[in-house]
């Protein structure tokens, strides 16, 4: 039996992958403005480059105070509006013109809309798939499916606060072939590897 070695990290990196390749095949092609990598192109495409100013729209809220290795901004996280203070300035984004940037993607929905229509001639409806067990998707997007659902309820039974509610809770294999086994970073592993770092 085949073996790779993997962080937590990886592992849920071949997860999304996996997930996202058997939606790939079913045609559940709107997936694709959820990609980390499309949906940044797209936030920096209507988002200016510039300097920090007071007033300036953040996604951490608006800029109210700007100091020495600190930024000031106020916002909702829950509790009604309040005032916090952020030190990693590296990280802070300016609100892109959303308007703008919803307007991009309703224009790709619909070109992905023609795409489903040409490849399906018709068949799948504008936000439809053909669904895992339809005989149109090739059997490899049922064992990518499969080992993704394998994986994710790995995941979901680290959780201390898990809900069986959850839909990681279970899973239905939807394929004959072996379960695969996954075995996830102890406690252990996980500090070994961040001391690993620190001495690189």
């Amino acid at each position: 039996m085949a073996k790779i070695n993997l962080s937590n990290e990886q592992l849920h990196l071949i997860e999304t992958a996996l997930d996202f390749y058997s939606r790939m095949g079913a045609l559940d092609l709107f997936r694709i403005l959820e990609h980390e990598s499309i949906d940044k192109i797209l936030l920096d495409k209507h988002t200016t480059n510039k300097e920090f100013e007071v007033g300036d729209e953040t996604m951490r809220g608006k800029i109210v105070e700007i100091g020495d290795g600190y930024i000031k901004t106020k916002g909702s996280w829950g509790n009604g509006d309040e005032i916090k203070t952020w030190t990693d300035i590296d990280k802070i984004q300016l609100s892109p013109n959303w308007a703008d940037y919803h307007n991009d993607k309703k224009l790709v929905e619909i070109h992905l809309r023609n795409v489903k229509n040409i490849i399906s001639s018709n068949k799948i409806g504008g936000h439809g798939n053909y669904g895992i067990h339809n005989k149109e998707i090739s059997d490899s997007c049922r064992d990518a499916y499969d080992i993704y659902q394998v994986i994710r309820h790995e995941f979901w039974k680290e959780h201390t606060d898990r809900s069986s509610m959850n839909v990681a809770s279970s899973f239905s294999l939807t394929g004959e072939k072996p379960q695969v086994k996954v075995e996830l970073d102890t406690i252990a592993d996980i500090r070994k590897q961040k001391l690993n770092n620190l001495k690189k």
